[in-house]
């Protein structure tokens, strides 16, 4: 059928030449083959086919009669029907073909919408936009052309829109991975008791938002991350602003319990340093940096806890030199009740006339010698010494210090005017 449709369009053409000596009507075939050509561009052969094919059968037979009958009534009388027919195709296409160029359109907007491209792509897709709506402007009009070529320019814009948007899918994710690394955050604390429900509405939006990711779902991954990103910031802020609370709160209490303990006196600048570590704390939480204001409440709470421990090792160390100086002192007294009693013997004796001088001793009895202990300073009395002068043995001194269990307590400490007793050797 197109071959014959080209060959009498081709025979209408060289018919021209010939229009001199025949009466052939020319403007009525040329009428007729636009009209054909017109109905083609809106696809009538889709969407009118059956009037288009006999637009086109009619031209061959107004051909065919020209050229074979030589009636020119007749040819004029296809030629015309062709046209009718041709233009019946196109006003039924034309619609048909704008109204398709305009659904495809919408489709391609709806598929960079979903993608976020009013956000992602913005120009494209206002573009896409607003050559839809002069579309759809002159669609109204009745201007399907027009219609349909700006219908297209829709389709490429939004085409192009979304194409944008996909090459910055990565945006959804940076999103979801900030919501996901505040939510990590916020579980390293108590948040069932400050946000639990703020917390929950998050972890369930932030996994929506990944499936939509996954699916390309891009406007409405955006959405619920957002939805994520504020009930996840007011989780983090509710519960760090109750767990910085609770912390300082505590390390007031270790200060004031510091301050009041034996250790204030020994660890003063600990003591500064903590009450320094609360007004800090005190101050990053009214600047919205709990965590700083966390650290600083464990610091003040771990200084103040040394603080006390200072004291408790200071009190300690205090009760154990009380019952050293005690204990030095009941030797002391020892001593010198010994040292009392052992004056008293040798007065006694002197008085009862017992004894008399040996080698420099006061006096001696049956079983003992006794001597009285010179100064150190002009004599260097000690017991090695006495042994010495006794057995001609220093390291005799043991026997000495043995028989005055009472008066010597240390062998290296004996006191000038002490008469102590020195064994005589049995025979």
């Amino acid at each position: 059928m197109k071959l014959r449709i080209t060959l009498a369009i081709l025979s209408i053409l060289s018919l021209a030449f010939l229009a001199c000596e025949k009466k052939i009507p020319i403007q009525e075939l040329t009428k007729a083959k636009g009209a054909i050509a017109q109905a083609e561009s809106v696809n009538a052969d889709k969407y009118s086919p059956e009037e288009l094919n006999a637009a086109k059968a009619e031209l061959v037979k107004a051909h065919d009669v020209i050229i074979r009958d030589e009636k020119p009534e007749d040819s004029v009388k296809n030629a015309e029907t062709a046209y009718t027919k041709a233009m019946e195709a196109y006003n039924r296409s034309a619609v048909l073909y704008a109204a398709d160029s305009l659904k495809k359109a919408d489709e391609a907007i709806a598929a960079a919408d979903m993608v976020y491209a009013e956000k992602l792509s913005a120009d494209n897709y206002t573009q896409a936009r607003d050559f839809y709506n002069s579309a759809n402007e002159k669609f109204e009009t009745k201007d399907y052309i027009l219609a349909n070529s700006l219908a297209e320019e829709s389709y490429k814009k939004a085409v192009k829109a979304k194409e944008e948007s996909l090459d910055s899918k990565y945006q959804l994710q940076a999103k979801i991975d900030e919501v996901n690394s505040i939510l990590a955050r916020v579980e390293k604390y108590n948040y069932q008791s400050y946000a639990g429900q703020k917390y929950i509405t998050a972890k369930d939006k932030v996994k929506q938002a990944s499936s939509y990711y996954n699916n390309d779902n891009l406007k409405a991954g955006f959405e619920a991350v957002e939805v994520a990103k504020i009930n996840a910031d007011e989780a983090y802020k509710s519960t760090m602003n109750g767990v910085s609370s609770s912390k300082i709160a505590e390390a007031e209490k270790a200060v004031a319990e510091a301050e009041k303990s034996e250790g204030a006196a020994y660890a003063e600048e600990d003591l500064a340093a903590a009450k320094e570590a609360v007004d800090n704390a005190k101050r990053m939480r009214s600047n919205g940096n709990y965590e700083e204001a966390i650290t600083y409440s464990n610091e003040a709470i771990r200084l103040a806890n040394g603080v006390i421990e200072e004291g408790n090792k200071s009190a300690i160390a205090a009760r154990v030199k009380s019952q050293a100086d005690k204990e030095a002192a009941e030797r002391e007294a020892a001593e010198k009740k010994a040292a009392e009693k052992a004056e008293r013997d040798r007065l006694a004796a002197e008085k009862a006339g017992k004894g008399k001088d040996v080698a420099g001793s006061p006096e001696e009895d049956e079983d003992f010698w006794y001597y009285k202990v010179k100064t150190w300073e002009k004599h260097e009395e000690c017991l090695s010494r006495i042994a010495e002068k006794y057995y001609k043995n220093a390291k005799a001194w043991k026997r000495i210090q043995k028989a005055n269990p009472d008066l010597i307590k240390n062998p290296d400490l004996i006191r000038p005017g002490w008469v102590i007793k020195v064994p005589k050797s049995k025979k």
